[in-house]
């Protein structure tokens, strides 16, 4: 029997495997934002073993996500971190607010003075940046 590492089923795993799914493989649904615009990976990091030792000691814990620091840079040490999943849409290229704007939209929301689907239009964005 080959063992490897132990860790393929772990969230961590995941994390890696998705990463590496965004760079490397052509039909994945999200390439075209990741490995389609030329973000790659480090050479370390193509395997696991290197990746996973970088994580565990730098803050990694179940249920947070890999970010890039620069948006337009690569999957590599210097320009990784862990951040929740609400800060990781937040630096997606494709939101459109800014943090005054987030603020303004989560008064309105915490008052009860509008809807989600209300500030979705007034603010022209989707329900994942509400």
């Amino acid at each position: 029997m080959y063992f490897k590492h132990g860790y393929k089923g772990t969230k961590l795993y995941q994390v890696w495997w998705s990463m590496k799914g965004r760079i490397l493989n052509i039909k994945a649904s999200n390439y075209k934002n990741y490995g389609g615009r030329g973000i790659t990976i480090c050479n370390e990091w193509l395997e696991f073993i290197p990746f996973r030792d970088w994580a565990l000691n730098n803050d990694y814990k179940e249920g947070l996500q890999i970010n890039r620091i620069n948006n337009n840079g690569n999957y590599e040490p210097t320009n990784c971190n862990f951040v929740t999943g609400a800060e990781n849409n937040r630096n997606q290229r494709t939101t459109k607010l800014s943090l005054e704007k987030a603020n303004e939209i989560r008064t309105l929301y915490n008052s009860g003075k509008a809807t989600q689907k209300e500030l979705m239009r007034v603010f022209n964005v989707s329900q994942a940046n509400i």
